[in-house]
């Protein structure tokens, strides 16, 4: 079969940027492509190089495209008359069709997208079109996902974006649930746990006042306080979405606070094969999610690797880490001491890693790939069964539409 994976208006397919619709899309498109489909990922262009090992179609749109200002006030204009979702989105939407019209297509997976979903559904008769949803549906990507036609095939990464999707769409839309995974290959636990040392915490992922990196900060200095032999680490770079500039910097510079206060460290940002090799130096990892996490992707690498989790009951935090890790309320430096301080028994220390990394283990990208080409294989299955064809698609877009997911 072949795929063509439609990158959405501000996500890149470069090493650097670590936006988890491109960390996501990079691993299935590689699985796909062991299974012998045909791939090619559409990414807006930030002029960094892209991933090596997969075909990249860069679109001519992005930070490496820049336009005058007086263009950029035109296209906002223009926009604003026709309610379209970004003051770019004429110029991204011309660059996708460019793209897609290069080459021969086969199904096209839309990541968090519901106009351009709908846009392509309408405008092509012979793509499928796959709707990908992995961050639940703020107001105006529900009202667009209200006119997205029933062709397109639309799926969750998890059962609770699925669940939010179809209340807010009133029903009409009812996704089907491809979880993300974790590469075991990469990700796996040390062959011995190191014994006989303090014992090791780490939280990972991008700096955002949603994280909770503060939260398992305070925790680990109320320990320390206590007495207990821990340490901690940090592990990741500030990187906000939906927050001003002055709130980024005021939680960084919390975090840095709570970090020194527990006498631990901050690493960075760090690539995928040197930070599965971090991970495996640690006992514990906590992912304490504020808001509603669509899947958990850190939870689950940090799973993968040995570790036992602390986390939020959040959005899709729990179908990550089911009854393998301890649950702890959010933003609660406390509960997560008391998770901490209940790990340092070294009995129930390996029972947890063991569970965590078991679990792990059923959540692979050799699992989600079957999914998606099983679920994608459904509704065929079902119109051969009925004989049922594909209704008429309407005339193309003028436009609009309005919302996107991010």
């Amino acid at each position: 079969m072949r795929f063509t994976f439609v990158l959405p208006v501000d996500e890149y397919f470069t090493p650097g940027w670590s936006g988890a619709v491109a960390t996501v899309t990079r691993q299935l498109v590689t699985e796909l492509g062991r299974m012998e489909h045909e791939c090619v990922v559409l990414a807006p262009d930030d002029g960094e190089d892209v991933y090596p090992d997969v075909s990249v179609t860069r679109l001519g749109f992005g930070p490496a495209h820049p336009r005058p200002v007086v263009a950029r006030k035109l296209a906002s204009l223009t926009a604003r008359v026709r309610g379209l979702p970004r003051w770019d989105y004429a110029a991204y939407w011309s660059a996708v069709r460019r793209g897609l019209d290069r080459a021969p297509h086969g199904d096209v997976v839309i990541a968090n997208d519901p106009v351009t979903a709908t846009r392509l559904a309408r405008r092509d008769r012979k793509a499928r079109v796959v709707l990908w949803l992995h961050n639940f549906p703020d107001r105006q990507a529900t009202e667009a996902l209200r006119n997205v036609p029933d062709e397109v095939l639309v799926l969750a990464v998890s059962e609770a974006v699925a669940r939010a999707t179809a209340t807010g769409s009133d029903s009409r839309v009812s996704p089907l649930v491809v979880h993300n995974g974790v590469d075991t290959r990469l990700f796996h636990p040390p062959s011995e746990p190191p014994a006989g040392r303090p014992l090791r915490v780490v939280c990972h992922g991008r700096i955002d006042p949603n994280k909770g990196q503060d939260a398992a900060a305070l925790g680990v200095a109320m320990l320390r306080q206590e007495g207990h032999d821990v340490e901690l680490t940090v592990i990741g770079e500030l990187r906000t979405f939906g927050f001003d500039q002055a709130v980024a910097d005021a939680y960084a510079s919390r975090v840095a606070d709570a970090v020194a206060l527990a006498g631990g460290r901050m690493l960075g940002w760090m690539p995928h094969d040197q930070l599965a090799v971090e991970l495996r130096t640690y006992d514990i990892a906590c992912a304490l999610s504020r808001v509603e996490e669509p899947f958990g992707l850190a939870a689950l690498e940090a799973m993968a690797s040995g570790c036992a989790v602390v986390a939020t009951s959040k959005g899709g935090l729990p179908e990550v880490v089911g009854s393998a890790g301890v649950m702890v309320a959010p933003d609660s430096p406390e509960e997560v001491a008391a998770a901490i301080r209940s790990l340092s028994d070294l009995e129930r220390l390996r029972d947890v890693r063991r569970a965590c990394s078991e679990r792990a283990a059923g959540l692979t990208w050799s699992a989600t790939a079957n999914r998606f080409l099983q679920v994608l294989d459904e509704p065929r299955r079902a119109r051969a069964a009925t004989g049922a064809t594909d209704r008429p698609r309407t005339d193309p877009l003028s436009g609009d539409g309005t919302g996107t997911i991010g």
